[in-house]
């Protein structure tokens, strides 16, 4: 419902700017008809335009009160910005009407005689043409601000002040409208062929001047810092964070993220090494790509370890010339493991070496994978599962199988072609009946994925790695798993053919069939199951904190996209409170603290948020508290139209990541920050560095 809203608005808001500025154009070519007959039909033309344009007025009301059950911050901008100039503005156009019909209603013979010079002067009056002028400007401002990044903060002191600006601009155009009319009165409303072309040269001349200035201010001011230092970020601009970078030295009291590391002597109990190369791999299907690698396979080995394990890996380099790193996904790593180029590590050059260090005190499903420059680089293969098995062993006869579902690019098109691992094709798997099988399912895909397990009923025992309480038994049930998600699924084969297949906007995964014995059954996909819903599900148990505690920060983000300008050029950008990195809000906390943090998503696509280092508890889901099994992740897909309340610990210092796991979204401006009092980082960003983490 929301989507379709979203849409007709965007199409409303449009329409709005188009018939205003067709109406004024009308309205401002009466005066010159030559005689009443002309009058009459321009009349009756801008009449139709008028109720055309009053219609788009109610209907811009209509989705301003449907946004309203969404929600105060669904209708928050249109409040404070457009509806204060629109409504009033619009409906002041009832005086140019009322003007109208009454002349008009004087016509009733001698159709061919011309304007009485009385009625044309108050055609050209401020009072006639005025609140058609005032009802565009809204229009356009109405328009703006819903399909473009505006340069303020959205708050009523702002919104104050652009209602001040607005009234100036009226009063100037009042005056000037003054002057025009008794202008007219002199050349006795002379409108020459030569007159209106010349009145259209100006408007041009004047219209492409001001779209220059507003283009090189924005491609001016959205230039990106060459270097820029995530402990310095949030409470100014990106220009002010160069200046500072010039003088930046490092405070005795701080605490750099280098120190906050695994365990350095502790004896090692899992080793593994890791090399990034250049690869040619072959899917299924037999079609063949250049993918980038970890060890030569894709996705990489898989990291399988025991928790409470100390656990090494050393990543190698061997000819990823952007560099590369490792971010342990989901996973609560001290801050200098993280691998997040620029805030905690430098990228790795090729022929350079970096080691991470941890303690595996989580057990669950995770993932690992680049995060410099990874919206580029982990489509292209630098990922890999990472299993950290309980101390207790599993029940007795139990199979586990990682579903690792990425999309990859195989041509310099935008096309995708979706896979668990390098199956592109049906895959078949044989599996004795009566085995309990648990399929670690993590979406390696920038999209949220629907995943559907046909022929048996199911259980769903972990999301993002944390167990669920006294899970039910689902049949005939989609798993709707966002972005960088994980979803454990526990199910008891039986004698009949099983499938688990999964679809998403980079296309549809075939999936695989498991079986007895080998056999061509495919199993039908039924796209009409309802989806799984995780705030109702499970048993409810005590937690750390509710709903109902008191917190000692909360934060409120807003997830919308826009046109803007970012690094110089025109792009559909993805905003947090209306910016884009790195002008987004720094999540400022102490060690320590209860942190609550509310998202709304007001845009046209899912965002998976996901916050590095940390866990979150789902405390409500679009204003209704969870009744199910703790709801804790990681990576929380935010649909449009919803609200998330979500809460968590700060008990991991550090400065980390916070954003949309949709990569190409992060790349274009959703990256925010957590930083903890006191925590600074030598570590810098930008285009003069060898770190792009996005």
């Amino acid at each position: 419902m929301y989507e379709q809203l979203y849409l007709i608005d965007f199409a409303v808001v449009f329409l709005l700017v188009v018939s205003w500025a067709i109406a004024a154009n009308r309205l401002g070519r009466l005066p010159f008809r030559n005689t009443k007959k002309e009058f009459k039909q321009s009349v009756k033309r801008f009449t139709i335009l008028y109720v055309i344009a009053q219609a788009l007025v109610v209907a811009e009301l209509v989705i301003l009160f449907l946004l309203g059950t969404y929600g105060w911050e669904f209708m928050k901008e249109k409040v404070l910005l457009s509806m204060p100039l629109l409504i009033p503005s619009a409906f002041s156009t009832l005086v140019t009407l009322k003007i109208l019909r009454k002349m008009n209603s004087r016509i009733t013979d001698d159709l061919q005689s011309t304007e009485d010079e009385m009625d044309r002067k108050l055609l050209t009056s401020p009072k006639f043409i005025l609140p058609i002028q005032a009802t565009l400007i809204s229009s356009f401002v109405d328009w703006y601000s819903f399909y473009f990044v505006y340069p303020f903060e959205l708050n009523v002191v702002n919104a104050i002040l652009l209602w001040i600006v607005f009234a100036l601009i009226l009063v100037a155009l009042w005056l000037r409208q003054k002057r025009r009319s008794v202008k007219l009165l002199q050349t006795n409303y002379a409108n020459t062929t030569s007159t209106r072309l010349l009145r259209a040269v100006i408007s041009f001349v004047c219209l492409a001047f001001l779209i220059g200035v507003w283009y090189t201010l924005s491609v001016k001011a959205s230039v990106l810092p060459d270097q820029m230092n995530m402990g310095s970020m949030g409470s100014m601009n990106h220009r002010e964070i160069t200046m500072q970078m010039m003088n930046h030295s490092m405070n005795e009291k701080e605490i750099s993220v280098a120190s906050l590391t695994g365990p350095q002597t502790e004896k090692v109990d899992r080793h593994f090494e890791l090399v990034a190369q250049k690869q040619q791999v072959k899917l299924s299907s037999g079609k063949t790509m250049e993918a980038w690698t970890f060890n030569g396979t894709v996705p990489g080995p898989e990291l399988r370890v025991k928790q409470g394990e100390i656990v090494e890996v050393v990543l190698k380099n061997k000819d990823i010339e952007d560099g590369v790193t490792i971010h342990w996904h989901g996973y609560n790593v001290p801050n200098a493991e993280d691998g997040v180029a620029g805030v905690t590590q430098d990228s790795v050059p090729p022929g350079g070496i970096h080691v991470y260090r941890f303690q595996a005190k989580q057990a669950g499903t995770y993932w690992y994978h680049s995060h410099q420059q990874s919206a580029k680089q982990v489509i292209k293969g630098l990922f890999g599962s990472l299993i950290v098995e309980p101390k207790d062993p599993p029940e007795p006869n139990t199979k586990e199988i990682t579903v690792l579902s990425q999309a990859w690019q195989l041509a310099n098109d935008r096309s995708l072609t979706p896979t668990y691992g390098l199956n592109d094709t049906l895959d078949h798997q044989t599996i004795t009946s009566g085995t309990i099988v648990r399929l670690r399912i993590i979406n390696a895909q920038n999209y949220p994925q629907s995943f559907q397990l046909s022929g048996v009923p199911f259980k769903v025992v972990a999301i993002d790695g944390n167990d669920i309480q006294s899970p039910a038994l689902l049949t005939n049930q989609r798993l709707f798993i966002a972005g960088g998600g994980r979803y454990d699924v526990l199910f008891t084969m039986p004698q009949t053919p099983v499938r688990l297949s999964s679809q998403s906007d980079a296309g549809v995964t075939p999936g695989i069939v498991f079986s007895e014995t080998e056999t061509n059954s495919t199993l039908a996909i039924d796209e009409q199951y309802p989806v799984f819903d995780p705030s109702q599900y499970g048993v409810k148990e005590q937690t750390p904190f509710t709903i109902n505690s008191k917190f000692d920060r909360t934060f409120k983000i807003v997830l919308d996209s826009r046109a803007g300008f970012y690094d110089g050029k025109l792009y559909p950008l993805y905003t947090i409170n209306g910016r884009v990195f790195p002008d987004t809000p720094m999540l400022t906390v102490k060690e320590g603290d209860l942190v609550k943090v509310t998202f709304f998503n007001r845009g046209l696509d899912h965002h998976p948020m996901h916050l590095h280092g940390h866990t979150m508890l789902v405390l409500s889901r679009n204003g209704k508290p969870t009744t199910g099994s703790p709801w804790w992740t990681d990576s929380l897909d935010v649909a449009p139209g919803e609200g998330y309340e979500v809460a968590f610990k700060a008990d991991n210092p550090g400065i980390w990541m916070d954003h949309c796991h949709n990569l190409l979204h992060a790349g274009m401006g959703m990256t925010m920050h957590l930083t903890y009092e006191g925590i600074s980082t030598p570590f810098q960003t930008g285009k003069k560095t060898a770190n792009q983490p996005e």
